[in-house]
């Protein structure tokens, strides 16, 4: 991308209209120069909008001016960058004095001088021997007290530059800069003070502020057309600056865009949203100078990140919102979940439904123009979809996962950069290219030592269906790079779906999305990577749950022979873990894994574990300890302690039948804290029942 310094300059001459403008500047000079006499004097005014081109408009009329006729002179009056009134009138005089010839004009600008001194007696007069206005010298006390009447003075000025029969065209650009009180002395001057004649005026201003300005000095009143007929006493000939057309302002605008864009791995929709909300831009980009300054405003923050990283297109609208609607660009940091979600933390209650209420953003509407509202609140929604009246989405919404309107993504928007709570997609990409690759350490580093919060958007980013790998060798490879990095995350039943859960259920989509000609070897090498069994249940339980989505057509062809596997696994090591008694291992996700092993092989479960009743190998107090859990209160630090619940229904699918005396047993008190099998044991003791006689052998 081009690196263009933008500047707010002015043309200098006509070679650079881009607007068509040169055949209105030549007929204005025309106009002008047919007007002349030196009889008298007029006053153009050329009115149009800040930025509309004025300055540039007012230049090529003059050069078109002196190369049509070379006996004008022009003298440039900067009224606003006096520090007073007195310095504006002596500045003024200056002005005109300084293009008078050397020789010949000396006997003006002494006339100038004493017309100037009986004007402003305060102001820096003019130098009438020569040099610059900055060396202007104030006539002597003495002098003060000769000076004639204003009308003599201005009649002798006058009667000497008639002499010169020189043309002279005042421009007198920006008027609308002065204040109140300056702008009525400018006036005055050039109404009264300054009409000699041979010397004519062109004033630019832009009407609006011009009007706001000569209310505040309550010199007319405000929308009763007292400012209009004010000027009309001033203007005798109104000009303006032609507006920019429509498709002036869009050709404009794709130039713009065509100089900041830049090639991006997008799905094709790129460029659709801008056409479909033009009536934005052009509506709120009036101007060349708008436009513009808008162009370079994206000239600056679209580079700060890659393209990968956000939107552009987002930043083309949200930059609009900005340098149209700074109070409202400003507003929305504080709504980011309203915008992002579509609702507000309130509840509704309707029908006997709960809801959220849906985010009005009227409210935030409010610092806009009435008249251009609409733009501000297509662009709103066009950010922000969900924010859209009954929830109706708009075509001219982004498409990509890194839009603004995801709240993930929302910040670097607004801090046009990635913050500490954020985390690079292309650090992410790079590392889950390198975990396809065999190399697991950027991807574990990525995960594993990051905060809660910052994990759970690396792994959003990481399951992203761009990072995916497409090949089953790829999928397969991945997976198993991952299962340690599963191993290592802390269990977390304090959420509804933990960081392992995600990872747990990553590993299925890779293994599921493989080829379903893949050797059962293959999925199993994957699996019992997992450090313990109740880790592998969960992971294969996500696996299946996938599974029961596909047409059976594409159900994997190893699946069976794996999950067989598993069963058998998990029927031994249930059997040995009721064997090893009070000595077993203290883990959790037993229950879980009865449960899975009924599913698939019930009456196997039922018939091993009667045996080792039959052997007096396990009773029914151990049978009955593996059927408690463990909780912990939601947020508090993890001190765990047994749950009162036990799972009477999973007992009665696996006990063997009968009424044994220990069900009649009373119930002992125990430390809730203490997870040791023999604690449970007494746990249990009296709170569990019989299984029904007429029990099925179903699940």
């Amino acid at each position: 991308m081009e690196n263009l310094m933008w500047t707010d300059d002015a043309l200098r001459d006509s070679s650079g209209d881009a607007f068509g403008r040169l055949r209105y500047a030549q007929r204005a000079a025309e106009l002008i120069h047919s007007t002349h006499s030196f009889e008298t004097s007029a006053v153009f005014g050329l009115s149009g909008p800040w930025g509309s081109g004025k300055t540039s408009l007012v230049n090529m009329i003059v050069e078109d001016l002196q190369k049509k006729h070379s006996e004008w002179e022009v003298s440039r009056f900067t009224p606003w960058a006096t520090s007073d009134v007195m310095g504006l009138l002596g500045e003024f005089y200056s002005t005109i004095a300084e293009v008078l010839p050397k020789k010949r004009g000396r006997r003006v600008r002494k006339a100038l001088a004493v017309t100037a001194s009986v004007a402003a007696p305060a102001a820096n007069l003019i130098p009438y021997a020569g040099g610059t206005a900055a060396e202007g010298i104030r006539l002597a006390g003495e002098a003060l007290a000769k000076l004639p009447s204003w009308e003599v003075a201005f009649g002798k000025a006058s009667e000497e530059l008639k002499k010169l029969q020189k043309p002279i065209l005042v421009v007198v650009d920006d008027i609308d800069r002065l204040n109140g009180d300056e702008l009525l002395t400018l006036l005055k001057v050039v109404r009264l003070l300054g009409r000699f004649n041979g010397v004519h005026y062109i004033l630019a201003y832009d009407d609006e502020t011009l009007y706001r300005s000569m209310m505040s000095s309550n010199a007319v009143s405000s929308h009763d057309g007292t400012a209009e007929r004010f000027m009309e006493k001033i203007v005798q000939y109104p000009l303006f600056v032609p507006p920019l057309l429509r498709h002036q302002q869009i050709s404009r605008l794709n130039s713009g865009f065509k100089e900041i864009s830049r090639q991006t791995s997008d799905d094709g929709l790129s460029n659709r949203r801008i056409s479909g909300l033009i009536d934005c831009f052009t509506d709120l980009l009036s101007t060349p100078r708008a436009i513009d300054r808008y162009i370079a405003q994206l000239r600056h923050h679209i580079p700060l990140l890659p393209p990968e990283e956000v939107d552009d297109e987002d930043i083309q609208l949200l930059t609009l919102i900005r340098v149209s609607f700074p109070s409202l660009f400003n507003t929305l940091p504080r709504y980011r979940s309203e915008l992002t979600s579509g609702h507000t933390s309130e509840l509704t209650f309707d029908a006997g439904s709960a809801s959220y209420r849906h985010f009005d953003m009227e409210p935030l509407l409010e610092v806009a123009p009435v008249d251009l509202r609409w733009s501000a609140r297509n662009l709103l929604v066009s950010l922000f979809p969900k924010i859209a009246e009954n929830g109706k989405l708009t075509t001219y919404m982004s498409q990509r996962r890194q839009s603004v309107q995801h709240e993930e993504y929302f910040d670097r928007y607004f801090a046009m950069g990635i913050l500490d709570h954020d985390v690079s997609d292309r650090e992410v990409e790079s590392a889950v290219v390198s975990a396809i690759e065999g190399d697991a350490a950027k991807l574990k580093d990525l995960i594993i030592g990051q905060s809660d919060e910052l994990r759970g958007l690396v792994l959003s980013k990481c399951i992203d269906p761009a990072n995916q790998p497409t090949t089953s060798a790829r999928r397969i490879q991945l997976a198993e790079v991952l299962v340690p990095i599963a191993n290592d995350l802390p269990v977390n039943d304090n959420v509804f779906v933990s960081d392992q859960d995600r990872i747990l259920s990553w590993i299925a989509d890779l293994l599921v999305g493989a080829d379903k000609e893949t050797s059962v070897d293959e999925i199993q090498t994957v699996i019992w990577k997992f450090n313990d069994l109740a880790l592998r249940l969960r992971a294969w339980n996500r696996l299946e749950s996938t599974i029961e989505d596909l047409p059976s057509s594409k159900s994997p062809s190893w699946h069976d022979g794996v999950t067989d596997m598993i069963v058998d696994d998990s029927i031994a090591d249930f059997l040995e873990h009721l064997k090893t008694g009070d000595d077993a291992e203290i883990r959790s996700g037993i229950g879980y894994q009865v449960l899975y092993i009924l599913r698939h092989r019930a009456e196997e479960l039922r018939t091993s574990v009667r045996q080792l009743f039959e052997t007096n190998e396990v009773d029914l107090s151990t049978l009955a300890s593996r059927l408690t859990s463990a909780r912990t209160l939601m947020g508090a630090s993890p001190d765990w302690q047994l749950s009162p619940d036990f799972d009477q229904e999973i007992f009665n699918q696996i006990a063997p039948p009968g009424d044994a005396p220990w069900y009649r047993e009373p119930i002992l008190r125990v430390d809730l804290r203490d997870l040791s099998w023999a604690n449970r044991r007494k746990f249990v003791s009296g709170r569990v029942n019989p299984p029904p006689s007429d029990r099925g052998e179903g699940v």
